[in-house]
């Protein structure tokens, strides 16, 4: 059998496989919602400052957070120097500008990954559609699984002269994929027994099917890379006050509840917890060595013990741990370790939603969840039906 039938018979089993998992709905964040910060960041919409008035008057000026045993409320105290308002009000630096450099700088970390077919976890292997999902999710922009999906995103580019660092090249009649670096070089998981490297981009030569831009030339947010007019719709009340990567992990906790096959209670549960503990931002702390280079956001920076991510999931020492740096950084990973933990509690779905958080998290601000209960109830239904 030729490469090219191997990669062609390889993507037919992956897009069958597919097929029997639950859709993968995760979108990116609504551009209307990009609209509500200002570009201090500090959210001027009506919508925007209303909600961070909200989350103002609740913790009060300079409140700071407690740490609990396994969870932690440190994340809200951490960003003091932000304060409340800025938290909740727009885009932060560098939560909506990505550029085909920063793709360029994503992918070139998975270096010396070897290939693994169906892989997506850069400690085992990745094949070349799992690379490609891996790198755009780090910079905060989802992309389906297999080659045959990714290639319908994005702008299509006439040629290789064209061709900007970040742009995806498809070859092999569809069956691979690549990402292009600039200056002729290209990085991809090739094959099996091969490793992810930076190579020339034979691409310019030979076997090249397709080119798409996902992100547009000058930097653009996760949220310009989907329908305007299927974002706007998901946006409501309260989705509409979250910025581009608030509403991208709201999404991704939504999606990963309906994997699992739980009710939306159990999204409830989660994005109200992470509205608690990070603002659904994905927190990195300078006493946890290696949350830095996974964070998306550099200003997204907490001090509560050794709490990272979306839940501020403690991951010193095996007592506080809830698994490896990269997972608590992830937002599905960290979201499949909360509902594994939420759905070991007895009773959990007849508990109150600041009862079954606290189960969970234990932190040394148990009721503090409630107060977002209603929020996170919206957000679920708003992203609920934007996916139905």
């Amino acid at each position: 059998m030729t490469f090219t039938e191997s990669m062609g018979r390889i993507q037919q089993i992956q897009s069958t496989l597919a097929s029997f998992q639950a859709p993968a709905t995760a979108r990116a964040a609504s551009v209307a919602a990009t609209a509500q910060g200002s570009a201090s960041g500090t959210g001027t919409g009506a919508g925007a400052t209303a909600f961070a008035d909200t989350l103002a008057a609740t913790l009060g000026a300079g409140a700071t957070g407690g740490t609990g045993a396994t969870g932690g409320t440190g994340a809200m105290g951490a960003t003091g120097a932000t304060g409340a308002a800025a938290a909740l009000g727009g885009a932060t630096s560098g939560s909506t500008g990505v550029s085909g450099s920063d793709i360029a700088a994503a992918a070139k970390k998975y270096v010396g990954v070897p290939y693994v077919w169906g892989g997506t976890d850069p400690r085992k292997g990745m094949d070349c559609s799992g690379f490609v999902q891996r790198v755009f999710g780090d910079v905060g922009i989802d992309l389906p699984r297999v080659v045959s999906q990714q290639m319908k995103h994005g702008t299509p580019v006439a040629s290789m002269a064209q061709a900007k660092a970040g742009d995806l090249l498809i070859s092999h009649g569809g069956k691979h994929i690549a990402i292009y670096l600039g200056e002729g070089k290209a990085i991809d998981a090739p094959m099996p027994g091969k490793t992810i490297q930076v190579r020339d981009a034979w691409e310019m030569r030979s076997n090249l099917y397709a080119i798409r831009r996902i992100v547009p030339e000058g930097g653009a947010s996760a949220a310009a890379a989907v329908s305007a007019a299927g974002a706007t719709a998901a946006a409501g009340p309260a989705t509409a006050k979250l910025d581009a990567s608030q509403r991208r992990y709201a999404q991704i906790i939504v999606d990963e509840v309906r994997a699992k096959g739980l009710p939306a209670q159990a999204a409830v549960n989660a994005i109200s917890t992470a509205l608690q503990e990070s603002s659904l931002r994905m927190y990195w702390n300078p006493k946890v060595p290696g949350s830095r280079e996974l964070a998306p956001d550099a200003s997204a920076r907490g001090t509560d013990g050794y709490s990272v991510g979306l839940f501020q999931q403690q991951v010193h020492g095996n007592h506080f741990s809830w698994g490896t740096v990269a997972e608590a950084m992830d937002p599905r990973a960290s979201t499949r370790m909360f509902l594994d933990r939420l759905t070991k509690v007895p009773g959990w779905q007849s508990m109150s939603v600041a009862a079954a958080d606290q189960a969970v998290q234990r932190s040394a601000f148990p009721h503090a969840y409630a107060k977002w209960e209603h929020t996170a109830r919206q957000i679920v239904s708003e992203l609920g039906r934007s996916a139905s």
